[in-house]
């Protein structure tokens, strides 16, 4: 028995005839380039959903990732994960002596270095996962050569890292509260809300750095400067409060705080952790909502410029 088929292309077309099907298209290999074209990179279009899916589907990887870091990062470190503890610590007792004498700055009845602590514990938060999210698409270099899944795993890994060592950083304020004898109020029971709102936050701007950084290295220096002036920018050793009367040239009673919170979402955050743990108020739902809006706005934009910019990767790189 013989097999065999018949190979046609019709007069004038590129498409070949296999029987009575069109099959083969004719290439001139002469006409491929060898890299695609640049625009390619920007024009690279992933649904959003799927993407997500499709990363939950995966999160065991970014857990293994991130079990990697912790271990590599405190093996040869006498006091290891114990450095999680010392760092905002130290930076509280700073703020303290610099700071806590300044009236107003302080809430009366709430013991400043507890009032400190808790901004600083969720700037650390966000200035860790920016600063090694960031850099993480470089920092896995050959393994994202060598391997398949999704890229984002890398910089995400790095948040559940640093949730890792937030998490430890509690410590050093349950003994605050113990030593000054103050008791959070019921209210902070609303906290996991508010935290829900900084990690979306957190994640779009860390998948939008770490995608950016892969093609501009510049930004690397450009984001340690961000986040110096950053800790002092955010509402960590000031309260919101002074942005909701401005009295300045042009502004005459103005309320900013709704376009602060509009830049940075993490402001509301800290600030209504302090009020509702701290004082026993309401959370300001209206500042609150603005900021949940933008935080959801950055983390779309952010992964939308990390999904078209990640197809270029492992070559620019």
């Amino acid at each position: 028995m013989s097999w065999g088929f018949r190979l046609t292309v019709e007069p004038g077309s590129e498409t070949a005839v296999i029987g009575d099907k069109k099959g083969l298209r004719i290439v001139d290999p002469a006409s491929i380039a060898d890299e695609p074209p640049t625009d390619s990179y920007y024009r690279h279009r992933v649904a959003l959903i799927p993407a997500i899916r499709e990363m939950s589907r995966r999160r065991e990887i970014m857990v293994a990732l991130a079990e990697r870091d912790v271990r590599a990062s405190y093996k040869q470190a006498v006091l290891g994960m114990g450095w999680a503890l010392i760092s905002p610590l130290l930076q509280v007792i700073l703020f303290t002596l610099i700071f806590g004498h300044v009236k107003s700055l302080k809430i009366p009845g709430v013991p400043y270095a507890i009032y400190a602590y808790i901004g600083i514990l969720a700037w650390v938060y966000f200035a860790g996962s920016l600063a090694s999210g960031g850099n993480s698409m470089i920092a896995n270099l050959n393994l994202l050569q060598k391997t398949h899944f999704p890229r984002e795993c890398f910089p995400l890994s790095q948040m559940l890292e640093q949730t890792l060592y937030t998490t430890i950083g509690l410590i050093p304020l349950l003994l605050l509260l113990v030593d000054k004898g103050f008791v959070p109020k019921i209210e902070a029971l609303w906290i996991p809300v508010f935290l829900v709102i900084e990690l979306i936050f957190t994640a779009g701007l860390v998948l939008a750095m770490a995608a950016l950084i892969v093609y501009l290295r510049d930004l690397q220096q450009v984001m340690a400067i961000i986040l110096q002036l950053g800790l002092f920018a955010t509402p960590i050793i000031w309260p919101l409060s002074k942005l909701a009367n401005i009295t300045w040239g042009p502004l005459h009673h103005v309320d900013l705080r709704p376009y602060y919170v509009a830049f940075n979402p993490l402001g509301a955050v800290i600030d209504n952790i302090r009020r509702t743990a701290l004082l026993g108020l309401s959370p300001e739902w209206s500042l609150l909502g603005i900021a949940a809006v933008f935080a959801c706005l950055y983390f779309v934009a952010g992964y939308r410029i990390f999904k078209r910019l990640e197809v270029g990767f492992a070559d620019i790189s």
